[in-house]
């Protein structure tokens, strides 16, 4: 990851994006704060503020309108609306002079600036949403959005600065400008050509999307609470720029001096928010709380409203009131507000999003304007009732905040019922309401909920409040998770509890408090009495703490060791290996325990095969009887429990995958290369791979080993074709130079698929990863060979005509055919396989996810499939243009004459894989074919059809029948004593 002069995310790749759209923003708002300066010094001084109201309901009514109004997504539309923008501006210029149609210009001048900037915003940031990614837009969507509150800053300097030399008409004609040069920025944006598609028509989609939104947002309770404080806060900070402006224009007559002023105030407040959104906002969120960020704006603006009432309408007031509500209003109030939203799950926001700003934002407008429209008409318009009614608007704001609170937490406690909040989701820090809500979950009766409040406490660095009480929690699971939380805290204060469950019925909870107590607060004597224990498992753990603070003989610990594997208990190796893991650190485990360790969790994974199902009962039954009869049914209930979970684990997995897993995860803290032959074998089962993988990347000189693994040909088949995927866990340049040779090296055909599988993983997530053109070239061009001799092959088996009958067979009878259309479907499988890996190479080279067009060409609709046969002609350059589109069935591309029956059946005997060959044989012995003239045969051919038939059988056997090979093999020329 690279950022730019360490300040903020921007990779290299999205460096033009990001000033481009950093550039527009800036020019646009700088564009729209002249022409508001303009705008409100023009208008105030020609036309009475009691108009203003009626600008207001026409505004908030044609913004109705445009909301219905679906374009596309695309540059070109931003482009033309700026440059009819900057036409639209310099047309004002004209008809806001001393001519006849000046009041009316006015009026549309004042409509035009309330509606042009708000609607180009609105398209450009739809088009940012095509261009980058969700987790881009985490990443540069705050530089990007500084871009405008400084274009406010700058438009709002430059108006005072013009202003010494030009009027404020002549500002109309800055603005035009920056609209106009705001188009360079935009067309330098870069779309992704893949995002690109067609949209449905508005009339056929918009109207069901608003009606859905709406009736959910009638049922939601919560969202209702959402609408009502942006609807109140709308009204509240409109009422307050009509007081603003009116006092304005009432103290300022002079359109000059009027738009002075103006300009000075802007360019303080703006300065304010800039540093408001950068800095104090995420202070406040940070230090505050969602909840607590959301009391600030509407208490300052009580304040600030009461403060009209006491100066009688002093015009500092007014401008007090403004300022406020311009240098919070878009940083702290409006991000509490994105993140009040955050709980509610994904796709019902995005449906009451868009009705929550339509409603609350030009509802809230229109409301004011009414409320304003008659106050004028009653002659009641001064600025002490205007003030008095944001007084009592804000009263009612800050009711609305309180009241939402409690829906608040229950969505929030809805979304951890429903199975916990998604780890891709930033969510802001958890307040004092969440964190009640979250211990509430934990005395829940349900073990979901505990275990999710158990995550993201510790998700959220709150592992300390979890109350150490839970290891008393009847779940097993609950008590083992709580005892690794607390381990890899550090915490001691659960030592006391993590004591008593040694007499738990669940020996593996015994154990498993006894390692997390010993990691954080080792205690000789205490290990002494459980190194005692009749039951092994906890005697195992206890053994290995001792060795590791080598507290215990040599001799003593081997004896026991021995002891210990003799009772050939699963459950005995499992906790060996996870004390191994959970206690013996490094730093404080001796030399000669350090060799056994390594020594002991080699002969576990050796033997794993060897281990049964032998659990331990509970030491001093009788007393722990007596214990449970005073306890009551709690302690049985954990006992039942603790026996259904080990029947349970015991019926998904074997004993030796159970042993060899915890083996695995023990190897990745120990990191000891002796260990990578074990865990190279253990890639062949899927239950030990991530394990083994895991483990595997931590180990030092790993990547070598696994590239010297991959060339070697003794390596056992179903290791090697996991090789690549682990190579992806490595550096991602090392890991594509090793693999880039194994593609042009290996012979293998699926070790060879699962290289370029692992190449298209390493690229996907490393976009400006280095390959080898001329390599990825040189396998295209072999590909290709592949494919389009496959597909003469398929051709000429299936004949001209696909309903043709295949030729008979002369040895017998043989009404289905069955040799001809195995052979014909196996060739058919193996060029779709080729054309699935030139996709991925083609992806490799032009860095287009071909994932979609590959399903669009299979797809029944001919208007997908012949959107993905543009897209190749447009992506994929000669000379494979052509080729490919021969592959895929284009239809303008001319097709050989196809290959006669008995021509395929030679070139398959010479050229094709082993069970190709196979089948070729059988297919050509029966039809009387001279196959030793081919391949060299001198036996009589019904015996060879006999043979041959006795290998396909043992083939297919093969292929079902379960391996009876050893879990882990060993390579050859490495012993178990080299291991």
């Amino acid at each position: 990851m690279s950022t730019l002069l360490g300040l903020i995310d921007v990779r290299p790749d999205e460096r033009r994006n990001t000033f481009a759209s950093f550039a527009t923003l800036l020019a646009i708002t700088s564009g729209h704060t002249l022409l508001e300066t303009a705008r409100d010094a023009l208008f105030l001084t020609k036309l009475p503020a009691a108009q203003l109201p009626w600008m207001y309901l026409v505004i908030a009514a044609l913004s109705l309108v445009l909301a219905r109004l679906r374009t596309a997504d695309d540059k070109r539309v931003i482009v033309g609306a700026l440059l009819v923008g900057a036409g639209a501006t310099s047309g004002f210029w004209f008809l806001t002079g001393d001519g006849a149609f000046a009041k009316l210009g006015l009026h549309g001048l004042y409509i035009w600036t309330g509606l042009f900037a708000s609607w180009v915003m609105i398209q450009f940031w739809t088009l940012l949403g095509r261009v980058h990614t969700m987790t881009q837009a985490k990443r540069l969507y705050g530089f990007i959005g500084a871009g405008a509150v400084l274009g406010a800053v700058v438009g709002a300097f430059t108006a005072r600065a013009a202003l010494a030399f030009m009027p404020p008409r002549a500002m109309l004609l800055t603005s035009a400008a920056l609209f106009a040069i705001a188009t360079v920025p935009v067309l330098a944006i870069r779309i992704p050509p893949v995002s690109s598609g067609v949209i449905a028509p508005a009339g056929k989609t918009r109207a069901p999307a608003m009606m859905t939104g709406a009736s959910l947002l009638w049922r939601n309770v919560f969202a209702r609470r959402v609408l009502g404080i942006v609807l109140v806060a709308t009204v509240t900070v409109t009422l307050t720029e009509f007081l603003f402006k009116s006092r304005m224009a009432a103290a300022y007559t002079d359109s000059h001096e009027l738009a002075a002023q103006l300009s000075t105030f802007y360019a303080v407040v703006n300065s304010v928010a800039l540093v408001a959104q950068v800095i104090v906002g995420p202070w406040i969120f940070r230090t505050a709380g969602v909840q607590r960020a959301l009391f600030l704006f509407p208490l300052l603006l009580f304040g600030a409203s009461s403060g009209i009432l006491v100066s009688g309408g002093a015009l500092a007031a007014a401008v007090l009131l403004k300022g406020l509500d311009g240098s919070l209003r878009y940083s702290v109030h409006k991000t509490s507000m994105e993140l009040l939203l955050v709980p509610v799950p994904d796709g019902t926001r995005e449906r009451i999003k868009p009705i929550i700003e339509l409603l609350g934002t030009r509802g809230g407008q229109a409301l004011a304007s009414v409320v304003i429209l008659a106050l004028v008409a009653a002659g009641a318009s001064s600025a002490l009732v205007i003030g008095a009614f944001v007084v009592g608007l804000t009263v009612f704001w800050l009711a609305n905040v309180v009241m939402i609170r409690g829906h608040y937490l229950d969505v929030f406690r809805e979304t951890l019922r429903s199975g916990g909040l998604s780890g891709d989701v930033e969510l802001p820090a958890l307040d004092l309401g969440a964190l009640e809500m979250l211990f509430a979950g934990l005395n829940s009766s349900r073990d979901g909920e505990v275990l999710a409040s158990l995550e993201l406490l510790a998700e959220q660095h709150r592992a300390r409040l979890i109350p150490a009480l839970i290891l008393y929690h009847p779940s097993r699971d609950v008590v083992l998770r709580a005892l690794h939380i607390f381990r890899q805290g550090g915490r001691t204060d659960f030592v006391p509890i993590a004591d008593r469950l040694d007499r738990h019925p669940d020996r593996e909870v015994a154990a498993a408090a006894l390692r997390a107590r010993t990691a954080v607060a080792p205690d000789r004597a205490l290990l002494e009495r459980r190194f005692a224990d009749g039951c092994p498992q906890v005697s195992a753990t206890a053994l290995v703490a001792l060795m590791a603070r080598d507290w215990i003989e040599p001799e003593e610990a081997d004896r026991r060791i021995r002891e210990s594997l003799a009772t050939r208990s699963w459950q005995n190796a499992s906790e060996l290996a996870r004390a191994i893991r959970d206690i013996a650190d490094a730093e404080v485990t001796s030399a000669w325990a350090q060799e056994r360790f390594d020594a002991l969790l080699i002969g576990l994974a050796h033997e794993g095969a060897t281990f049964q199902d032998v659990p331990c009962a509970l030491p001093n039954e009788a007393a722990v009887e007596g214990d449970r009869e005073g306890e009551g049914a709690g302690t049985g209930e954990a006992r039942d429990a603790g026996t259904k979970a080990l029947a349970r684990l015991a019926l998904e997995l074997a004993p030796e995958v159970r042993v060899r897993l915890e083996v695995a995860r023990a190897m990745a803290t120990r990191k000891s290369p002796a260990f990578l032959p074990l865990l190279v074998g253990m890639l062949s089962r899927h239950e030990l791979r991530r394990a083994a993988r895991d483990a595997i990347a931590l180990i030092p000189g790993a990547l070598e080993f696994v590239d010297d693994a991959m060339r070697r040909s003794d390596f056992p088949r179903e290791v090697r074709v996991h090789l690549p995927r682990t190579m992806v866990l490595f550096e991602p340049d090392a890991a594509a130079r090793k693999l880039i040779g194994h593609l042009v090296s290996e012979r293998d055909g699926a070790v060879r698929f699962k290289v370029l599988r692992a190449l298209v993983k390493l690229r996907r997530a490393n976009p400006k990863l280095f390959l080898e053109d001329t390599i990825l070239r040189r396998v295209v061009e072999s590909t290709l060979d592949i494919a389009e001799e496959l597909r003469r092959w398929g051709t000429g088996l299936a004949g001209v005509d696909e309903a043709a009958s295949p030729p008979v067979s002369l040895v017998g009878p043989d009404p289905l055919r069955a040799g001809h259309h195995l052979l014909l479907d196996l060739v058919r499988d193996k060029e779709l396989h080729a054309r699935q890996r030139l996709f991925m190479l083609f992806e490799l080279l032009h860095g287009e996810d071909f994932d979609d067009i590959e399903r669009g060409l299979k797809s029944e609709s001919p208007k997908t499939r012949a959107s993905s046969l543009e897209l190749i002609e447009n992506i994929v350059r000669p000379p494979y243009r052509s080729r490919i589109l021969a592959l895929v069935g284009d239809p303008g591309v001319e097709v050989e004459a196809p290959l006669p029956y008995e021509d395929v059946l030679a070139e398959i005997l010479r050229k094709g894989s082993t069970t190709l060959r196979t089948l070729a044989e059988y297919r050509a012995l029966e039809l009387g074919l001279n196959v030793g003239a081919i391949v060299g045969a001198t036996s009589p051919q019904v015996p060879a059809i006999e043979r041959l038939g006795k290998r396909l059988r043992d083939r297919a056997r093969d292929l079902v029948a379960p391996d009876p090979r050893p879990l882990v093999p060993e390579p050859t020329g490495v012993s178990r004593a080299q291991a």
